[in-house]
């Protein structure tokens, strides 16, 4: 829930600074850049605590070799640090070029500076994510873009309180440009959902080869993902296409609801 009301702030917080930097609709643009930086601000820092602390213990608990993945920790440590920045090396079991600050990852997970935290090497093969690579970087593109919400929704709020958010420019093309990133944010944390459960379909107990229909073969499976596939593609080009329009349009002017207003009123007489 907080991952979609953090995208329609967003969505509407960018909308606002394209009215204001096109002077266009100026009053709705300060409405919608208020409303939105606020919101938007307080559904960061909920992501961020409560919510992302739970979902971190609840993986460290339940999912051990999701986090271990996730984290890029190949090898159990005591007092684990948490990465910034990294390589995994899957080939050769290490993480290339690390960042690391040490002892966090045991706190957050355990809240305890050295708490054990067990790498992906202390499980079987059969029981490790598939794609180790793909989960970390899905996950700390989550965490990165996470982090950057809070950053300029804070600094927005900052000018917002300030009174110089609508003319702080450089501030506004910011909102603008970060639009999308919520949406990408949350497609990340989906790709580390569905990988980091891997290979399970009931973690620890039924793996996914074991999940399959015995009754429908690969062209059945093929021919209905395709098919979803193609709808959701047509659904989102139409989503993007009727929001641009009507982003582009703008409000209508109370004169133009009054004259609509007129016009359907004697049908309905």
């Amino acid at each position: 829930m907080s991952g979609a009301v953090l995208t329609g702030s967003f969505f509407m917080t960018g909308l606002g600074a394209y009215y204001l930097l096109a002077k266009n609709h100026l009053d709705y643009g300060r409405i919608f850049v208020t409303l939105g930086v606020i919101v938007g601000l307080i559904a960061s820092v909920i992501q961020l605590y409560p919510s992302g602390d739970l979902e971190g213990r609840q993986v460290a608990d339940y999912q051990p070799s999701k986090l271990a993945a996730m984290e890029g920790l190949f090898s159990t440590e005591q007092g684990a640090g948490i990465v910034i920045i990294g390589q995994p090396d899957t080939a050769n079991n290490r993480l290339d070029n690390p960042i690391i600050v040490p002892k966090v990852l045991s706190f957050l997970t355990y809240q305890h500076w050295n708490a054990k935290v067990k790498g992906i090497n202390a499980f079987p093969p059969d029981q490790r994510p598939d794609s180790i690579d793909l989960l970390y970087y899905s996950y700390h593109i989550m965490v990165g873009l996470g982090t950057f919400f809070i950053a300029i929704t804070g600094l927005a709020f900052l000018l917002l309180w300030r009174k110089l958010l609508f003319q702080t420019r450089w501030m506004l093309w910011v909102l603008m440009l970060a639009t999308p990133f919520p949406f990408i944010a949350n497609t990340a944390g989906w790709f580390t959902t569905e990988l980091g459960r891997q290979p399970w379909v009931v973690f620890g107990l039924m793996h996914t080869a074991q999940g399959s229909s015995t009754t429908l073969s690969s062209g059945n499976v093929l021919f209905t993902l395709i098919g979803f596939a193609g709808m959701y593609l047509l659904l989102g080009l139409l989503y993007v296409v009727l929001v641009v329009f009507e982003a582009l349009r703008g409000p209508k002017t109370e004169e133009e609801t009054t004259q609509e207003t007129e016009e359907i009123a004697p049908q309905g007489a």
